[in-house]
């Protein structure tokens, strides 16, 4: 996979993310503005005119002493990319409104209570803004393989708390028919459902906003999956070894005509 020179900037270690972030978008002419809330900055980019109909999110931090390429640089990269293609088309109606949110602390539940993550805290504002908490894709792990996957985790999390007849999980049900739409209108193959590890759909979910998250998986892995062995993308994670050389071009490729489409909507 070949990276721009600002791109390979993002990706290297101990640099300030959110910095590195921020020059991505201000160097294609991408609007953006960083929004607090509690100690996380999340940056959103807000395309098209009027209020966001849906949005894309995917997490800028990575976990500590991991390179974080699958986890999540990638998914930052294909929306930075995307917001490039797009944001310049500010006429009216050139692109049906939405947003573009990279989040900050995703990684917190794994130190702490599933709470502490900045997608929560972010949900909370939102809601407290009336038009401004859209239904959101969540992208995480998309780098690497060539089969759409998309999450089940929150439905599960849904029912066992009795909200599955709840806002939340009728918008997550359109999320996914939304997904299966965008797949088929680029001519993928349908995404297929299976149980994510938690990206930022809990913090979300738990905060009241619909939310589906959307990875990318080996063929083979799975395959495998489905007689219970654990995808290897998934054994990268967290660990030193989620480099650039695990990026695939044919990964990037696929979610650009995926992304599209769902932004077309």
């Amino acid at each position: 996979m070949r990276f721009s020179e600002e791109e390979e900037r993002f990706l290297k270690p101990g640099c300030d993310r959110l910095v590195a972030l921020a020059g991505l978008l201000a160097s294609r002419s991408v609007p953006y503005q960083v929004a607090k809330a509690g100690g996380d900055r999340h940056v959103i980019a807000r395309i098209g005119r009027g209020r966001p109909r849906l949005a894309l999110i995917a997490h800028y931090d990575r976990f500590e002493s991991s390179p974080g390429v699958l986890d999540n640089s990638c998914a930052c990269l294909q929306l930075v990319r995307l917001a490039a293609s797009l944001g310049a088309a500010d006429e009216p109606g050139a692109a049906r409104p939405f947003a573009i949110v990279f989040t900050d602390a995703e990684e917190a539940p794994s130190a702490g209570a599933a709470k502490s993550q900045g997608a929560y805290g972010l949900a909370l504002a939102l809601k407290s803004s009336p038009g401004l908490a859209p239904p959101a894709f969540v992208l995480d792990v998309t780098g690497r393989g060539d089969r759409l996957v998309y999450s089940t985790s929150a439905e599960s999390l849904l029912e066992r708390r009795g909200l599955a007849a709840s806002s939340a999980a009728q918008g997550r049900r359109a999320l996914v028919d939304a997904a299966i739409a965008a797949a088929s209108r680029a001519s993928l193959k349908w995404p297929e459902p299976i149980a994510l590890p938690w990206s930022d759909d809990l913090g979300l979910t738990l905060g009241g906003i619909p939310a589906l998250a959307i990875s990318l998986l080996p063929d083979e892995e799975l395959a495998a999956l489905s007689h219970g062995i654990r995808p290897r993308t998934w054994d990268y994670l967290h660990t030193a070894s989620d480099g650039p050389e695990l990026a695939e071009e044919g990964a990037f490729g696929l979610m650009a005509a995926f992304l599209a489409e769902l932004a077309a909507g």
